[in-house]
């Protein structure tokens, strides 16, 4: 088609607008020059670590300088060099990083701040593959699944032609995303005073905690911040987080003290590295104590295994709990007995990374301290700990406590730096003719003080046989009795429908194991509940009682031990008794036959105060605790004289008979008709 013909006039003003369009643009061209300004672009909050520039463009916009996107800050500038390549001087006030579940040891001047930073990166980041063998009780019932961070629609990469989704947002600065943090610290060594003389305590170290980087070092007279002091050498902080944490350690200066603190510092975003429980149950209990040793015993540790009922899980593995203790005069560990640190830097009896055995860091006393596990409800695991070497009629301090976790130690192990339980005291006994047994193999329940001789030279070990020995020798006559009963018959044909020969062999032996392993206690207690024992026998230094005493030597029951067998192989001098209960007489009972003819005692017998006595105990607890089976409330019944004696019919004559024999040395062996 053949374009139009334009007039002369038309021509001339088709060309007056083609300039003049050409002349507006090249003026547009050179008048307005297209630069970016900072100002322009939204700055990088310090707290998004997450790389979300990888939202920007595959391709960089070459006419944006990259390097305004910065904050304002001073950058060094030399020609031919960028900023990752120079970097930055550190600061002198710059905080060391921590990593998670990596405990730092710092020494600390009086006076001084150390500053630490647990990095929103290190916050966020995968928590460990590994759980915590045996957790803290605090938390048991948490729920330490991974947070949920809800990702917004347009943090998703891919392509969009939204200009918002090209802007550059903080992900971790939003108020409802968080997570936990312990901040955790144990002292370890702690300054000594300037005056050997003094009796007041080094001060505790302060914990300082920011999450604003306008306070970046906390401590003392900044802000804003928290601060807790150290209790005991223990601190726990405890936050939610939701981006770089700020930490400083502070120790006050007093000119009343030297030296220098050493601490153990971790942050943790699994559970707390070190724990304290904070409880008035320790955990531990005192079942009896010599001259020279004690016997302890720790909790069942599966309580502290959320519900664990799985008994082969700590038979099977180590010993779960360690042993401190201290004489109680010792001042180094005051101040540091909440602190597993603390604890291994200053106990005289301690363990070492082997397991609880002795310690090369004994400071005065030797000692010697075994450890094993025993199931004394016959279902639950309870740990035990010996302790020999002790000094008579003095006063211990003992802390249970858990190395690492359990199962492991140290760096990068979620709870490795240790548990501590509150402490306790014990005190040994006077006189040193009773001794602590354990671990016998016939009466597999006693575990207390019986009658001893020190001038026998019988370890703990040979005195314990020499007991277990005489009294399996004795349940061979009820042996040769039980085996005439019909036991392996139905049900209907037995003697009794809510008994049988396994309950009675059970009642038998608890029951035998009481009267033929005498508690002992020192002649000294004034204890009314006690019942003195071989009043007419010298002391194993040969002296007597003094004579006002003569006149109870006149009674069978005070002028000799309950088994004649006692006084003629052990001769351990005046004691005192602590009575076997009387339910032990009662079961008895109850679980045999009535052919067997087993009596127990009625009331108001004159006789009853010198045989059994009756525990003061809630329906939770039984009478075994007078003879080794701790339950319950772990101490020594008070125990009412009430009663009568028991009587048996049929195998009393054998069994005194049996008794009143001299038993065999240590090491030997009876027969079956009791004679060595």
């Amino acid at each position: 088609m053949p374009l139009p013909k334009l007039s002369p006039l038309q021509s001339r003003l088709a060309a007056s607008l083609l300039a003049s369009v050409m002349l507006l643009l090249l003026y547009f061209a050179f008048s307005s020059p297209h630069f970016a300004y900072a100002a322009d672009v939204d700055s990088i909050l310090p707290e998004d670590h997450n790389h979300e520039r990888l939202l920007e463009p595959p391709f960089p916009d070459l006419e944006t300088d990259p390097f305004e996107l910065r904050e304002l800050s001073y950058e060094p500038e030399f020609l031919g060099f960028d900023r990752g390549i120079i970097g930055r001087a550190p600061s002198i006030n710059e905080p060391t990083g921590l990593i998670n579940n990596v405990p730092v040891t710092p020494n600390i001047e009086l006076g001084q701040t150390v500053s630490y930073i647990f990095h929103n990166a290190s916050l966020f980041g995968q928590k460990s593959t590994t759980s915590a063998f045996l957790l803290p009780p605090s938390l048991r019932k948490r729920n330490l699944i991974e947070e949920d961070f809800d990702i917004n629609p347009r943090d998703e990469l891919g392509d969009t032609d939204d200009p918002e989704d090209q802007k550059l947002k903080p992900r971790q600065s939003s108020s409802t995303t968080f997570r936990t943090l312990y901040v955790s610290v144990n002292t370890c060594i702690q300054p000594e005073p300037v005056d050997n003389t003094t009796e007041i305590l080094p001060p505790q170290l302060q914990l300082y905690i920011s999450q604003s980087s306008n306070n970046t070092n906390p401590g003392p007279g900044n802000s804003p911040q928290d601060m807790i002091d150290l209790v005991e050498g223990y601190g726990l902080y405890e936050l939610n987080a939701t981006g770089d944490v700020y930490i400083g350690l502070y120790g006050k200066n007093d000119t009343a003290f030297k030296g220098v603190w050493n601490a153990e510092i971790a942050a943790s975003i699994d559970a707390p590295y070190h724990y304290f429980h904070n409880i008035s149950n320790p955990n531990l209990a005192l079942v009896d104590s010599d001259s020279a040793s004690a016997f302890l015993l720790a909790d069942n540790p599966q309580k502290f295994d959320s519900g664990n009922s799985d008994t082969g899980k700590w038979t099977s593995s180590n010993m779960p709990f360690v042993l401190f203790a201290s004489d109680a005069n010792d001042r180094s560990m005051l101040g540091l007995q909440n602190s597993y640190c603390g604890l291994r830097m200053t106990s005289e009896r301690k363990p070492v990374d082997t397991g609880q055995t002795t310690s090369g860091y004994q400071t005065s006393l030797t000692y010697k301290l075994q450890t094993g596990l025993t199931k004394r409800d016959e279902s639950l695991p309870n740990q035990q700990f010996y302790i020999d070497g002790l000094t008579e009629n003095s006063e211990y301090k003992a802390t249970l406590a858990i190395r690492g976790n359990s199962t492991s130690f140290g760096d990068n192990i979620v709870g490795g730096g240790g548990q501590v339980f509150q402490m306790i005291t014990f005190r040994t006994t006077s006189d040193s003719n009773c001794g602590v047994i354990f671990n016998l193999t016939f009466c597999d329940n006693v575990a207390y003080s019986v009658p001893t001789n020190p001038n026998l030279n019988m370890s703990s070990t040979d005195l314990a046989n020499w007991y277990d020995t005489g009294a399996s020798s004795a349940y061979v006559f009820f042996n040769k009795v039980i085996a005439q009963i019909p036991c392996d018959t139905t049900s209907s044909a037995q003697y009794s429908l809510a008994a049988n020969c396994t309950l009675c062999e059970t009642a038998y032996k608890q029951w035998l194991c009481a009267v033929m392993i005498p508690r002992c206690i020192d002649f000294s207690s004034t204890e009314t509940y006690l019942q003195p024992r071989a009043m007419g026998q010298p002391f194993p230094n040969g002296s007597f009682l003094s004579p006002d005493l003569s006149a109870a030597n006149q009674t069978l029951a005070t002028n000799g031990s309950r088994v004649p067998s006692i006084d003629s192989g052990i001769g351990p001098g005046p004691y005192k008794e602590i009575l076997p209960c009387d339910e032990l007489c009662y079961n008895l009972v109850r679980a045999c036959p009535a052919s067997m003819g087993f009596s127990c005692p009625v009331p108001h017998d004159s006789t009853f105060s010198t045989s059994y006595g009756v525990t003061n105990l809630s329906e939770s607890e039984d009478a075994n605790l007078t003879f080794g089976k701790v339950t319950g409330r772990w101490s020594r019944p008070e125990v009412k004289t009430k009663g009568l004696p028991y009587r048996h019919v049929k195998l009393q004559q054998k069994l005194s008979e049996h008794l009143s024999t001299t038993p065999p040395s240590p090491g030997s062996s009876l027969d079956e008709s009791g004679k060595s």
